[in-house]
């Protein structure tokens, strides 16, 4: 069990898996540990929190929730996997924000996902920087050794842009890595300007970036180039789908570690999974190209389930995923039964 712990600070929702459902009508079997359900926890920085509580990390995840069954499931859910939820503010006039998605086969075969969004109004889109002085979110901002936030925070409301500009640029009481993931989301940004998510990652420590949305948001999906864009942090990881991940330090070294081969169920949740593999390994101290390691297990995992979040593998099957020679992990294949482990090192 690791003893270093990661922050993270967003909007949870929930996600409705079935046919479209509201909130009065919402039904009384919540998805409550891992129980059949409509509904289930989903969101960014609550997803990642979930994934590295699952890998043995102490967790926080630090935000606001209506004070209804939305926002009652997500609490009940973060905390029955083992989060720690004394961060959250419960707001008794905005509503929890949740969602839908459906996912169709395009052209090419390949799976691609719609989502429709209600959190407009949502109880975390009023967070703003006096947000970061309450008592129990700077405990527990203070005792992270990182705090991990994303790029979907800023585009809630003007309010939490200016939260995510003083949490970057002044980080108050804050003394451990910071983690930005840029999750660019084009339906949250109407205008399509992403200065701002720009400005903010380059404000961050570690940034994560999948090569497509780095390609819509700084022009390039080329780690070197990316790199210039961004001269600021320490660490910038591009994410390029099923063909690897790349990680550049400040002074250009590079490391590369090939995807998991996967046979996809759906795509949605697996950067989430991959950043909360990435900083599983970065608290423990692992050098770069383990913590690729990690984070590829996590999202090869969450693209075979339909839902945001999935189970890592047996403890046994990743420490020898961790261990095994570059030739057993491409050979590693990933699908809805679970890991084919490499054979000999």
């Amino acid at each position: 069990m690791c003893t270093r712990s990661v922050a993270c600070l967003g909007e949870a929702l929930v996600l409705e898996s079935a046919a479209e459902l509201h909130l009065a009508g919402a039904p009384a079997e919540l998805h409550l540990a891992g129980a059949p359900a409509e509904l289930h926890l989903a969101g960014a920085e609550a997803n990642v929190a979930a994934g590295l509580t699952a890998l043995g990390v102490p967790a926080a995840w630090i935000g606001r929730l209506g004070d209804d069954e939305y926002g009652a499931l997500v609490a009940s859910e973060l905390r029955a996997r083992g989060v720690d939820v004394s961060a959250v503010e419960i707001d008794a006039t905005r509503p929890t924000g949740h969602y839908s998605k459906h996912t169709a086969t395009d052209h090419a075969g390949e799976p691609r996902t719609t989502s429709r969004y209600r959190r407009s109004g949502s109880a975390a889109s009023a967070m703003g920087p006096e947000f970061l002085e309450t008592p129990s979110v700077a405990a527990a901002l203070g005792r992270a050794a990182v705090v991990h936030c994303s790029g979907i925070t800023a585009a809630l409301s003007d309010s939490c842009r200016a939260l995510m500009r003083r949490l970057l640029t002044d980080r108050p009481g804050i003394a451990g890595v910071m983690s930005f993931d840029v999750n660019w989301r084009e339906q949250l940004w109407p205008d399509g300007d992403p200065s701002v998510v720009v400005e903010l990652a380059n404000q961050a420590d570690l940034v994560l970036v999948g090569a497509d949305e780095a390609l819509r948001v700084m022009g390039t999906d080329d780690p070197v180039e990316l790199r210039r864009i961004l001269p600021l942090p320490a660490t910038v990881v591009v994410k390029d789908g099923a063909r690897r991940a790349t990680a550049i330090d400040a002074d250009g070294r590079t490391t590369v570690v090939p995807a998991l081969r996967v046979e996809v169920v759906e795509p949605v949740g697996a950067g989430d999974a991959f950043a909360a593999g990435y900083l599983s390994g970065l608290v423990r101290g692992d050098d770069v190209a383990t913590c690729l390691r990690r984070g590829h297990i996590g999202a090869a995992a969450t693209l075979t389930v339909a839902s945001d979040w999935a189970p890592p593998p047996p403890d046994a099957v990743l420490d020898g995923l961790l261990r095994c020679s570059e030739r057993s992990w491409s050979a590693t294949v990933v699908t809805a039964a679970g890991f084919a482990p490499p054979e000999g090192n």
